[in-house]
């Protein structure tokens, strides 16, 4: 777990290396209401749903997530929207998950930087239990690294990695396309385990109006 709190942290620095701190948001989030629906489904891990709802840089939101136990995974919670940078922004949101009577506070972390023609994007989570047993949990699921093919289309690799307390650090890496749609976005990647465990197709799709 330490290892993965290490890379963690490398992460975040490169991710905000010479940013300038200001408060705000990219797009709808700059002024007004907004809000966003994000569903996942994978073929080895948890399917999910997450949607909320904002003003300016902050938001509200709930999700369930169907466990690879079979449970459903029930949570809520609140973020907020933060540019570093005219090419930088952080999605920060803390929230409540609850799976049967066990009960974890989780943050999320959900940094995009574009550098050149170069997007890195990374969906960062750490859980913690106060209630029932279970372990702590961090996963980057996934790191991106995308560049345009065509206007609407962009390619390149993704890289999960997921750790918890008494057990290996887990690594997949394989390509990953995102296309974007009109008030909407849908990616895929196929992710191989680097220890040769497996493989798996995941497909993410998300939207803000």
């Amino acid at each position: 777990m330490k290892r993965s709190m290490y890379i963690l942290m490398s992460l975040a620095a490169i991710l905000t290396l010479d940013a300038r701190a200001s408060v705000g948001a990219q797009g709808k989030t700059g002024s007004g209401t907004w809000g966003f629906v994000n569903a996942r489904y994978d073929t080895r891990s948890s399917a999910s749903i997450y949607t909320g709802y904002g003003w300016r840089g902050a938001f509200a939101m709930g999700g369930v997530l169907n466990t690879r136990s079979g449970q459903a995974e029930v949570l809520g919670g609140v973020g907020v929207v933060v540019r570093t940078g005219p090419n930088a922004n952080h999605w920060l949101a803390i929230a409540k998950g609850q799976t049967g009577p066990v009960s974890t506070a989780q943050v999320y972390w959900l940094p995009t930087l574009r550098t050149g023609a170069l997007t890195t994007r990374a969906t960062v989570k750490w859980s913690v239990p106060y209630k029932g047993s279970t372990v702590r949990k961090l996963s980057v699921s996934p790191l991106s690294l995308l560049l345009p093919a065509t206007p609407r289309l962009t390619a390149g690799i993704a890289v999960d990695m997921a750790a918890a307390d008494r057990s290996s650090t887990s690594f997949a890496a394989g390509p990953e396309l995102r296309v974007r749609l009109p008030h909407a976005v849908l990616v895929a990647d196929a992710l191989r385990d680097v220890s040769g465990q497996g493989s798996r197709l995941r497909l993410f799709f998300a939207s803000m109006f």
